[in-house]
């Protein structure tokens, strides 16, 4: 779900995978699939046991078997446009013609028999930082600078985020940046109160909450754990997304008993991500959302911005946690500047598209889309191991794809083949922001978007989450979006949960718009359901290793991943197979 620059792993050993991957990777009993009588093919609801025979295809050793090999450091971390993303596409095409799949790209080849005919390439609009400089002045004279580039950075700040390209204003103090009744603490509330405005200025806010120690909150959570506006990674920003942005942020993150490391510690870190890639973008950069700058700042720097109120950060951070109320205010005298400074240019990259024709010449136009991103974050420099490898993210859910389109082609080959067209999509760039599904919906649908019947998104499926709240560790996924515009697809998936015997725990925790970490807009189903196709989204959460160097093949919970593809599988075999489409009658997306 949504970190630069590479080393270069040899390119020889590389090639030699795709010279022969007929003989790397052909199983016993393969041949070229054929296709089913005309509407033939019963139901999960109607023949379970014969779903079943092909669940039971997709194994654990074959999801092992593709992802050892497609999370390994030879595809350099799969970010968009590098040698490593396109090796990675020629392997997925690789994959689906030894199955017998047609390619459904756009790609321009002479020769049909080439990975190309799989592909849909598109142009992306790439941005590097080139520097970030950021001023603080008092009384109108510049009191701090600091700078920060892919070469050059220090203790004071560094930026984190952001597109608009010069920013110059006043400074806000919002506290924490919580706002929750249920916890009786708002502090965006207490600005509005005050008659206080922050949208035309910068937000100065703390990192985390009031804590007594790194796992005990001073409000009033359940057990007083941490609440999501310090677990979760995006529950400040969602907010400001929902209530008004502001011309730019400052987070204070070297504060707190959950702070490990210093701004300089960051910033290096920061840097070293750098480079690279950088951010892309459909539309030539300049346009699209402009984002305010977010910039992480050290506490001495913050008490540089509150000079001319007479107060510290520590001071106030002291206040605030002792009373548990609310204290924000206007830094009257102190402004804030930021420049940024890019280096543009263009790229190609490229969905991989497999498909299987309906055998219902009345249902075979309707079509069932199974996706996942292969796409990761690439490289970062430095030394020892630099390849963010995303065996999780989203290794699991594109090799899932991969033996899902398998299970389906083997039921054509016995005669089964589906009533309705089923293809199955990887995309690139969603970890750019949703690029490749957004290209495929937005700008060159291969198929009618109306005859998009449901969307089935796979994105991190292969991992436990320590913070799963059931009963069923070892027999879960969460299930997100699958009600908001067709109930009927919700209760499709239940059912066939229950009639194939595998009954994992189809956990709605996030299953919900109000989700402080958003979920539901974080993966390529969004780009589907803003046109009101129905979607699943299934995930298993986050972990300590998401978008880090530690996601690796071995800590996938092989079974568990097996399971939750033979669901995905059976639902897509229902809505493929059943005489309607499900119905769109949720409370709808938008």
């Amino acid at each position: 779900m949504h970190v630069f620059n590479r080393l270069h792993a040899p390119l020889l050993v590389m090639l030699s995978l795709f010279a022969a991957p007929v003989a790397l990777f052909a199983q016993a009993g393969d041949a070229p699939a054929q296709m089913a009588s005309p509407g033939v093919t019963p139901t999960v609801f109607d023949a379970p046991e014969l779903v079943e025979r092909y669940q039971a295809t997709i194994t654990p050793e074959d999801l092992a078997a593709h992802l050892y090999l497609f999370a390994s450091d030879l595809f350099e971390g799969r970010e968009t446009t590098t040698r490593g993303q396109k090796l990675a596409a020629r392997y997925l095409a690789a994959q689906y013609r030894k199955m017998g799949l047609a390619p459904h790209g756009t790609a321009e080849t002479d020769d049909p028999m080439a990975p190309e005919a799989y592909f849909q390439p598109f142009t992306v609009y790439g941005r590097r930082l080139s520097e970030a400089r950021l001023t603080v002045n008092a009384g109108g004279e510049p009191v701090a600078t600091s700078v920060f580039s892919p070469t050059e950075h220090d203790d004071r700040a560094f930026f984190a985020f952001g597109t608009v390209p010069e920013v110059s204003a006043g400074v806000v103090f919002g506290g924490y940046g919580i706002a929750d009744d249920e916890l009786g603490f708002n502090e965006y509330a207490a600005m509005q109160a005050q008659g206080i405005d922050y949208s035309d200025q910068w937000l100065l806010i703390l990192r985390d909450e009031p804590l007594k120690d790194a796992e005990t909150s001073l409000l009033p959570t359940p057990d007083h754990a941490p609440s999501s506006w310090t677990t979760g990674r995006n529950a400040k920003f969602t907010h400001l997304m929902r209530g008004g942005l502001p011309k730019g942020i400052l987070i204070v993150n070297d504060v707190g008993p959950r702070a490990e490391k210093s701004i300089a510690e960051m910033a290096a870190e920061a840097a070293a991500r750098q480079g690279g890639v950088g951010n892309l973008s459909l539309q030539p950069q300049g346009g699209g959302f402009r984002f305010p700058p977010i910039y992480v700042i050290s506490s001495t720097l913050a008490d540089e911005i509150l000079a001319p109120t007479g107060r510290t950060l520590a001071e106030v951070k002291a206040e605030i946690d002792a009373n548990l109320k609310p204290v924000v205010f206007e830094v009257k005298g102190a402004t804030v500047e930021s420049t940024l400074s890019y280096e543009t240019y263009e790229a190609t990259t490229e969905n991989v598209i497999a498909f299987i024709e309906g055998s219902d010449p009345a249902l075979k136009d309707e079509v069932v889309v199974v996706s996942s991103h292969y796409d990761h974050i690439g490289m970062t420099q430095g030394e020892g191991d630099t390849i963010n490898n995303g065996a999780d993210d989203d290794g699991s859910g594109t090799v899932s794809v991969l033996e899902i389109a398998e299970a389906f082609a083997r039921a054509r080959e016995d005669g089964y083949g589906p009533r309705r067209s089923v293809l199955f999509l990887n995309v690139t760039g969603e970890e750019k922001g949703l690029l490749g599904s957004q290209y495929f919906t937005d700008e060159e649908p291969v198929v009618p978007l109306e005859n998009i019947v449901t969307n089935l998104n796979i994105d991190m499926i292969g991992r436990r989450d320590p913070t799963y709240p059931g009963d069923r560790p070892d027999n879960y996924v969460y299930i997100i979006g699958s009600n908001l515009i067709s109930r009927e697809l919700h209760e499709i998936n239940e059912k066939v949960n229950e009639v194939t015997g595998l009954r994992l725990d189809l956990n709605e925790r996030f299953n919900t718009k109000d989700d402080p970490n958003q979920f539901y807009r974080r993966s390529d189903h969004w780009n589907f359901g803003k046109h009101n196709i129905p979607f699943i989204f299934y995930f298993n959460g986050t972990h300590e290793d998401y978008h880090g160097l530690d996601d690796e093949p071995e800590k996938i919970d092989y079974p568990q991943m097996a399971h939750r593809a033979q669901v995905i599988f059976a639902t897509a075999w229902q809505v493929a197979n059943q005489d309607a489409r499900p119905a769109v009658s949720g409370e709808g997306f938008n």
